[in-house]
């Protein structure tokens, strides 16, 4: 007889567009760019796979603006952990217990500089040559 495993976590929400026609090289400036005018996007794990977002939409009554916060985290279980960490701790002043988890997900595809587009246009091998 098996077990049956039941996740009862709610779905994520998943940001794949965002409107702007920059070939975005990193989750960081994908997620800079999606969450605009955040107070800061920074990464909270190691490495350059932080598909992974905590946002919170808190607000301190003597500011104004967009005061939303982003972490990237490069796993799902360390991106509950944080937000469990914040979820308890609260995170500042004006804290009304608003933080979400968004799966981020942009196209792989590292876009060439314009240096190096150019070299490679005009770069011919010796293997082209023979």
């Amino acid at each position: 007889m098996s077990a049956r495993v039941f996740d009862f976590r709610p779905p994520l929400k998943v940001y794949r567009k965002h409107y702007c026609e920059r070939n975005h090289r990193s989750y960081r400036t994908f997620a800079q760019c999606a969450f605009s005018g955040a107070d800061w996007v920074e990464p909270f794990d190691e490495g350059d796979e932080l598909p992974y977002a905590v946002v919170t939409y808190c607000r301190a009554r003597h500011r104004f603006g967009d005061q939303r916060k982003v972490s990237l985290w490069s796993s799902q279980e360390n991106a509950e952990i944080g937000k469990e960490g914040i979820d308890l701790t609260g995170c500042g002043g004006g804290c009304s217990r608003r933080h979400e988890i968004i799966r981020l997900e942009w196209a792989h595809e590292k876009s060439l500089c314009r240096a190096t587009e150019a070299f490679s246009d005009h770069h011919i091998t010796e293997t082209e040559t023979s």
